[in-house]
């Protein structure tokens, strides 16, 4: 078991965590596709708010990750239609917002409902602690035992 910043990365971690990615950069989602595919998460990854809704007409996930703006597209669909299927369903589906802008962009975001925020470049070990975090209720002994990881 290796310990790095306060969690366990030992294989298949993420075992049975299904995460989807939306984020218009194609590294980015890549570089979270392969990061979180290699610690045994399921991830789906897409580029666009109206994929991320015709993947979720099929695929419901543990958790989702996504960039705040999109040119010509509104999160706000996302997000509502993911407040539906909670409300249909029952179950929370945690969501961790990115960004690349410094300028206010939270501030921006009154009316979203989410569990993290991370600036881009971000710290990728913090990153899956708060996948870990927010996911852990629905898979939690999948995750290390021996390792407590804090909020």
């Amino acid at each position: 078991m290796n310990l790095i910043n306060g969690f366990c990365l030992a294989d298949g971690i993420l075992k049975g965590v299904e995460v989807l990615v939306v984020d218009n950069d194609r590294d980015s989602r890549d570089l979270y596709a392969l990061l979180l595919e290699d610690l045994s998460a399921n991830v789906i990854t897409t580029g666009s708010v109206k994929e991320a809704l015709e993947i979720l007409s099929w695929f419901t996930p543990n958790i989702l990750v996504c960039e705040i703006r999109f040119l010509g597209e509104s999160i706000y669909t996302l997000l509502n239609t993911l407040s539906a299927m909670q409300a249909d369903d029952g179950n929370h589906i945690p969501i961790i917002v990115t960004s690349t802008s410094t300028t206010g962009t939270y501030d921006q975001i009154p009316d979203v409902e989410f569990e993290e925020y991370l600036l881009k470049p971000f710290d990728l070990d913090k990153f899956v602690s708060m996948i870990m975090n927010q996911v852990q209720q629905d898979v939690g002994e999948k995750f290390c035992p021996d390792v407590l990881v804090l909020h």
